[in-house]
């Protein structure tokens, strides 16, 4: 299971993610896939691509909803940030492949649920992990774990998420890759 775990610091780099993934967890706009009222154990909507969005689609996910109250977290749901502390959270193609999901039953080490080699690596180094003959890897667009992009997280001091906007978010730390933590 790919998780992401860091200290909580202030960090001033922000990297760019090319990667059909997202950080799974309680507290999340659209956890339970984006119809009102349906828990969706096998969502992906937050991972969909933005791609050639204008900014008002692609802001907040609005293009699939998940801006919306409608869609909010459960009440007591949420990622707690405790300062000079660290948090985790599940990287995953798909909420079904994070333990938030058929209580764990379709995770791996990696985001998309199945077991690769250690040293899973695309065919060549100009191509991604789905150039494989077995066409596994098409959510991450990267050759291998040492180049994928990495993860950032910003907080805004708005409790109203319709007044979060790029200018009053803060990028409070940043993983430049994957971390990979074996539970034994």
């Amino acid at each position: 299971m790919k998780y992401f775990t860091t200290v909580v610091s202030t960090l001033a780099s922000v990297g760019f993610v090319r990667a059909h993934v997202a950080a799974f967890t309680k507290g999340m706009y659209c956890l339970n896939g984006t119809e009102p009222g349906v828990e969706n154990l096998n969502t992906n909507s937050v991972v969909n691509p933005l791609f050639q969005l204008p900014k008002n689609q692609w802001w907040m996910q609005h293009d699939r909803g998940c801006d919306s109250e409608q869609v909010a977290p459960s009440p007591g749901d949420f990622l707690e940030l405790p300062a000079g502390g660290s948090f985790t959270v599940e990287l995953a193609s798909n909420r079904a492949q994070s333990t938030l999901s058929y209580d764990g039953k379709f995770t791996s080490e990696w985001p998309d649920g199945k077991d690769h080699p250690e040293d899973w690596h695309s065919p060549s180094p100009d191509t991604c992990l789905n150039a494989n003959p077995d066409q596994a890897g098409g959510a991450m667009h990267t050759r291998n774990e040492s180049t994928a992009a990495g993860t950032a997280f910003a907080i805004s001091y708005n409790s109203d998420l319709s007044k979060v906007t790029m200018e009053n978010l803060v990028v409070f730390t940043v993983l430049e890759q994957y971390v990979l933590r074996r539970d034994e």
